[in-house]
């Protein structure tokens, strides 16, 4: 794709890529569904070493094609909206959301005292391939959605003016462009002890990956340059987000109940699910009635920084914001079409935002007041569409990798999430080089 040069390597160094299904019929060939992948962060040198041995850090074994359900799903009964789009799958390989963008590699000595060169370049990840999708019709969109969930969640809130602005510089005619971060929205807040464990880790993939280039050029714009940093965080980013955006979120997020609001800092790494969270958090009908206050204070606290947020009621927005102890759910067939708030669907919902016209005010297409969990009796879980399934998400290597060194690739099964990618007749498009393009001729 004439990528050659570019530097929009892996972690490793090794190529970035994205999976490509072309659209199932003309009269959608002009649409597109854009989606970042799931995979946690790495917030210091040797996180980033260890993660560039896994598949979120190098292309290596990466499967030619993949598949994947829910939202993504290329079955027409589980996601009639976009099931014919133009999709595309980018891999996720650099480690801070695809916002790092170091010139230089820098060099890293591991734990066994092996040195190898690390490349932060998540930002030109992007950049080549949108330049690359350019060159396979996106330059002729009607219709864009760019989405991701958890870290490609955060992504989406980071880029999605970028991506809007990049496209229309480039005289591309969408008639229409939104974005949807899923399971997205990190609150930044102490942990449940009063420390802020979080706070500290994003400043870390800030600072680790040069992120400045690669959050809202206004939010940077508008803080203190000791503050450059809240741009990388969702929760300041969406503020600043002026594309028509559709949040989808729990306001118990399992990640964040686990690895924000409970985890906790552990000989210098971050742990999940501490101080005697674990088995609540696995199965919130076993937590004690402390936990569940606990726990409902969480929710409480991030459903009013969703809606504190000017972005939250900006017309043309909307929003579907439940109580499933879930992350990443609109990837799971089931739950995409399950979980309900006042009777209406995730993907109902969803979908009736896509088809209108923008011009609706917010409250038109938000689903929200998340019920509080009960103190008390069973089942503690308040809303009867979530199922009694917790932890559903695919995004468990975003708990492994939060526990900075201490993980092996045996238990980051979810770092092959990937390789189920976007469904049958897909092809992997590998940056600077020309699979994709010898696929599709």
């Amino acid at each position: 794709h004439g990528l050659a040069g570019r530097g929009a390597v892996c972690l490793d160094g090794t190529d970035a890529g994205f999976y490509f299904a072309p659209a199932a019929d003309a009269a959608h060939a002009r649409d597109w569904q854009i989606y970042f992948q799931d995979g946690g962060w790495c917030d210091d040198e040797i996180n980033c070493w260890e993660r560039a041995q896994l598949p979120l850090g190098s292309s290596h074994g990466w499967a030619k094609t993949a598949s994947m359900a829910g939202v993504m799903s290329a079955d027409c009964t589980v996601n009639p909206d976009f099931c014919k789009f133009n999709r595309v799958y980018i891999v996720y390989c650099d480690g801070a959301s695809f916002a790092g963008n170091r010139s230089e590699p820098t060099a890293v000595t591991g734990p066994d005292g092996t040195s190898k060169l690390l490349y932060f370049r998540g930002k030109r990840i992007v950049d080549a391939v949108l330049d690359s999708l350019l060159g396979m019709g996106l330059d002729q969109a009607d219709n864009v959605l760019l989405m991701g969930c958890s870290a490609g969640g955060l992504a989406t809130f980071l880029h999605a003016d970028y991506v809007r602005d990049y496209l229309t510089t480039r005289g591309v005619p969408m008639r229409k462009f939104r974005s949807a971060p899923l399971s997205g929205f990190f609150l930044v807040r102490s942990n449940i002890q009063g420390r802020p464990v979080f706070e500290d880790r994003i400043k870390r993939v800030f600072e680790t990956h040069n992120a400045t280039s690669g959050v809202p050029a206004r939010c940077v714009a508008a803080l203190p340059r000791e503050d450059a940093w809240k741009c990388f965080s969702s929760q300041t980013a969406y503020n600043f987000t002026e594309s028509h955006t559709f949040l989808l979120n729990s306001a118990l997020d399992s990640f964040s109940a686990s690895c924000i609001y409970t985890g906790d800092a552990v000989e210098g790494f971050q742990q999940c699910s501490q101080f005697g969270y674990a088995p609540c958090l696995e199965n919130v009908e076993v937590c004690s009635q402390t936990q569940i206050a606990d726990l409902n204070r969480f929710l409480g606290d991030v459903d009013s920084a969703i809606q504190g947020t000017g972005t939250f009621s900006r017309r043309g927005n909307g929003a579907f914001v439940h109580s499933c102890m879930t992350h990443c759910e609109a990837e799971a067939d089931s739950h995409w079409k399950q979980i309900q708030v006042g009777g209406v669907s995730m993907q109902q919902a969803f979908s009736r935002w896509w088809h209108s016209d923008g011009q609706d005010p917010a409250s038109a297409h938000t689903h929200g007041a998340p019920c509080h969990y009960r103190s008390s009796g069973t089942p503690r879980q308040c809303n009867p569409s979530c199922g009694g399934v917790f932890n559903t998400s695919d995004d468990q290597a975003s708990q492994t990798i939060a526990r900075g060194r201490n993980f092996s690739t045996s238990d980051d099964q979810a770092n092959q999430a990937f390789a189920r990618g976007l469904g049958a007749g897909i092809a992997a498009c590998w940056i600077g080089m020309r699979l994709c393009s010898d696929r599709l001729e």
